[in-house]
C-alpha cells in the first residue's frame, strides 16, 4: 500500500470501558441494572468488529490488583452481583486489554501507543460510567485528534440526567458522532469508503 493511501485510510477501533466491574460501590446495583440492558448491543458491536477484523480494546480499571491480567481482574471482580454481566462480556484472546489507574483510558497507560501502532483514526467508545470513565476517555481521545463515534445506547450512567448531559457534551464539545448501536454497520461502511 502506498503512503498516500495509508494516510487516507480510516480505521476504527472499539473501546470497551470498565465493563469488567464488581459494581460493589454506591449506586453500583443501579448502574449494573442499566448496564445489563446494553450488553446485547455491545455484543452486537463486538461481533461486527470481529467479523470485519477491526480492533477491539478493553480499557479497564485494575482495582490495584497486583500484576494484573484480564483473568486476575475477572476473578477479582466476579461476584453474585456482577456474574451475569461479566460472563457475557468476557474478552476473547484476540482482544487487546489496557489497564488504567483512573478515569481516562489514556492517563498513564499505553493506549495511545497501541492505537498508533494499529493506525487507528476513529474510536467507537462504549461502557460505563458514561459521565465518568467514558467521558474522560472520549475527552482525552478528542485532545489527541481521534474521531469519536458514540453508540448512545451502549453507554450507561447511574442517572438518565448524567447520560443526557454526557451525550450533549460529547456531541457539542468533542464533535462526536452520536448513533444507535444498530447504525454502526452503515457508519463502518462509510469509513471504509472514506465518506465519514
Amino acid at each position: 500500500m502506498n503512503s498516500s493511501n495509508q494516510k487516507n485510510k480510516q480505521l476504527p477501533a472499539l473501546l470497551i470501558v470498565d465493563l469488567i466491574n464488581s459494581f460493589t460501590f454506591k449506586h453500583g446495583s443501579i448502574l449494573l441494572e442499566k448496564s445489563l440492558h446494553m450488553i446485547p448491543k455491545i455484543n452486537y458491536l463486538r461481533e461486527l468488529f470481529k467479523n470485519k477484523k477491526l480492533p477491539i480494546v478493553y480499557v479497564n480499571d485494575y482495582y490495584k490488583v497486583e500484576n494484573p491480567t484480564p483473568e486476575k481482574l475477572i476473578e477479582y471482580c466476579i461476584n453474585p452481583l456482577s456474574y451475569d454481566l461479566i460472563s457475557h462480556i468476557t474478552p476473547s484472546d484476540e482482544d487487546y486489554f489496557i489497564f488504567k489507574p483512573n478515569y481516562s483510558g489514556f492517563y498513564l497507560t499505553k493506549l495511545e501507543d497501541l492505537l498508533n501502532e494499529l493506525k487507528v483514526t476513529h474510536l467507537v467508545i462504549v461502557g460505563v460510567a458514561g459521565n465518568r470513565c467514558v467521558l474522560f476517555t472520549a475527552n482525552d481521545a478528542f485532545m489527541r485528534n481521534y474521531n469519536l463515534i458514540i453508540p448512545q445506547d451502549a453507554i450507561s450512567s447511574v442517572t438518565d440526567y448524567d447520560e443526557s448531559v454526557t451525550i450533549y457534551m460529547m456531541k457539542d464539545i468533542l464533535n462526536a458522532t452520536i448513533i444507535l448501536s444498530q447504525e454502526i454497520e452503515g457508519v463502518l461502511d462509510h469509513l471504509k469508503d472514506n465518506k465519514l
